[in-house]
């Protein structure tokens, strides 16, 4: 289930930069921010925290 949230955001956030790339050109400066800001941002935070969860770690400190 992690694994597949994490290819969603993964998904969401590739389609997120392209959008906000391109609107770069135009001057599109509050779509550009819209996207950086609360998309952008908070789904590279998700995807930080997917990735550390599926992660094997060991629970002792030899």
């Amino acid at each position: 289930m992690l694994s597949r949230f994490l290819e969603g955001y993964e998904g969401i956030l590739t389609d997120a930069c392209d959008v906000a790339a391109g609107a770069l050109e135009p001057r599109d400066d509050g779509t550009q921010d819209l996207l950086v800001s609360q998309v952008i941002h908070t789904d590279e935070r998700r995807v930080w925290f997917l990735v550390e969860s599926l992660v094997e770690t060991s629970l002792v400190q030899v």
